[in-house]
């Protein structure tokens, strides 16, 4: 007898409809102060997390590198940040936010807290830390298969 894929039980669909919900009230409000989720990112790992070099923000963001480059250039467009080539090895450079990416990521952080703390809301205290465990075990099992995530 055939049963057919429910493609809603699977636990992949349901992880990625509920990242979507999420993104999705964030990213209104950020495309309001004209950032996108992935520029966001970028102003968390420059400007809260000291992280300066492009693939360690990409590393820490979970993009390939190719995109974080892209991002670090419509953002300097932008004149939201800048980047500095090494003295000795102007293969690598450093990334620094300018005032006005500083800016928006004050503004952009109240955000962030905000759609925070409505998701969690959802949950009791102990629905939040289940969910969190269960997720880093899933992301720590999957993490070294993962490519370009």
């Amino acid at each position: 007898m055939y049963d057919p894929y429910d493609l809603h039980t699977g636990i992949g669909y349901q992880l990625t409809i509920a990242a979507r919900t999420n993104n999705a009230q964030f990213e209104e409000l950020l495309s309001k102060l004209g950032l996108t989720r992935q520029m966001w990112c970028v102003l968390v790992a420059v400007g809260e997390q000291k992280i300066l070099m492009p693939s360690a923000i990409a590393d820490y963001i979970g993009i390939i590198r190719p995109a974080v480059s892209r991002t670090l250039k419509k953002m300097q467009h932008n004149g939201l940040l800048y980047r500095t080539a090494n003295g000795t090895d102007k293969r690598y450079t450093a990334v620094a936010l300018t005032s006005k990416g500083q800016g928006l990521l004050r503004r952009s952080l109240p955000l962030a807290h905000e759609t925070r703390e409505n998701v969690s809301a959802m949950l009791s205290g102990s629905e939040q830390l289940q969910l969190s465990n269960i997720l880093k075990k899933l992301i720590a099992s999957t993490q070294a298969k993962a490519t370009g995530v």
